[in-house]
């Protein structure tokens, strides 16, 4: 006896349709919905349609002619239809399939044509297309307008250079330290675009070993301090729980740090305070890390955005001495802090006051001491 005589064919169909990440609805001729999968159900109900309920009509659950026509042509013609369609005010796009189903096999050439009594319809909410593609339009034209001021300055500085090169050695090399400047920015500005895409992308190894809490943050106290005292910004640490052993890569940690602090000397006026340092986190197996400023602050409405690739604060809250090129980085600095800590499975966050300050806080996950040092690939 085959061993496959006893399935049940209808559980199987039903299963099938479940494992579908696709919203599916079974109908039949009369548009009465026979079956709604499980993403079915969710997608529906999270665009605020009427509840799948047995024997529902198709008519009444879509409240759509246009859909309603696309799937009356399926049932007349027996042919697959396809159309995109804007639903709502809020226009969310959808990408609707009507497909005649078989109930039974053809036997002979001959057979008279197949009489269908059901039809799927998917359909897709196209709202995550869409904002892919509005990103990627984003990405091209910040990408070309971070370009284009260093590039035409260059130009510019190498236009006046050569006019002053023989009659004014001085005023000359005055511009080719300004050139060096731009062109260190756009040597910048490529490195970190690699190194993001590369975080991106999963192809960054990270080095994970136990780590000392409190050795990160003084490593990069050390580092910092003479930037700080440069800008006569004050520079501390407060560490509790120091000694508590995290799972990260050193290297790209202290990279994350350093970050912070930079940004954090970029927004403190003179005579302000910085502090670096550790929390317990509420959650046992997490250490958390802060940098806390008494600097500018950044606007509330900006603060869910400054993780973006790109995205810079509104300048006016810029010191007169603020450090880098052309007055401002390359707005890369904490997107790529953000995909680092991810990449560890911590979480980083901001909170701010305008004119108090601003707190970065992530977190790492704990390690115990005796983990040893291995090599992981970014977790997907």
């Amino acid at each position: 006896m085959n061993k496959y005589t006893s399935i049940d064919h209808h559980l199987l169909f039903r299963s099938l349709l479940d494992a579908v990440p696709i919203p599916t609805l079974v109908i039949d001729r009369e548009r009465i919905i026979r079956y709604a999968n499980k993403a079915a159900q969710t997608f529906y109900s999270k665009q605020g349609l009427t509840a799948i309920t047995p024997d529902l009509s198709f008519d009444l659950f879509i409240h759509d002619h246009g859909i309603v026509q696309l799937v009356q042509k399926s049932i007349q013609t027996t042919l697959p239809q396809q159309s995109k369609y804007v639903r709502g005010e809020i226009e969310i796009p959808w990408q609707i399939l009507v497909s005649p189903l078989a109930t039974h096999a053809q036997e002979t050439p001959t057979s008279l044509p197949q009489e269908y009594h059901y039809f799927a319809i998917t359909i897709e909410d196209q709202a995550a297309v869409r904002r892919a593609e509005r990103a990627q339009r984003d990405f091209i034209a910040n990408i070309s307008h971070e370009l284009r001021t260093p590039l035409t300055s260059v130009r510019l500085l190498a236009e006046t250079l050569e006019d002053a090169i023989d009659t004014d050695p001085e005023v000359a090399q005055g511009f080719v330290e300004k050139i060096e400047v731009e062109v260190q920015y756009l040597t910048d500005l490529v490195n970190e675009l690699l190194e993001l895409s590369s975080l991106e992308s999963g192809h960054v190894l990270m080095n994970i070993e136990p780590l000392e809490a409190e050795q990160l943050v003084r490593e990069v106290m050390a580092r910092m301090l003479p930037l700080a005292q440069r800008h006569r910004v004050v520079l501390r640490t407060e560490i509790v729980q120091g000694q508590t052993l995290v799972a990260a890569d050193s290297k790209q940690i202290t990279r994350v740090l350093v970050n912070l602090v930079h940004n954090a000397i970029k927004f403190t006026p003179s005579g302000g305070v910085i502090v670096i340092g550790t929390n317990p986190f509420s959650h046992h197996s997490l250490q958390q890390f802060f940098v806390r400023d008494t600097g500018v602050g950044i606007h509330a409405d900006e603060l869910p955005r400054i993780f973006e690739r790109f995205y810079k604060t509104n300048r006016a809250r810029t010191k007169n001495d603020y450090i880098g090129p052309g007055g401002g980085g390359t707005g890369l600095g904490l997107a790529i802090a953000r995909h680092v800590i991810e990449s560890h499975g911590g979480r980083i966050s901001a909170k701010s006051s305008i004119g108090q300050g601003s707190t970065f806080a992530f977190t790492l996950p704990i390690a115990l001491r005796q983990d040893n040092a291995q090599r992981h690939p970014r977790p997907s």
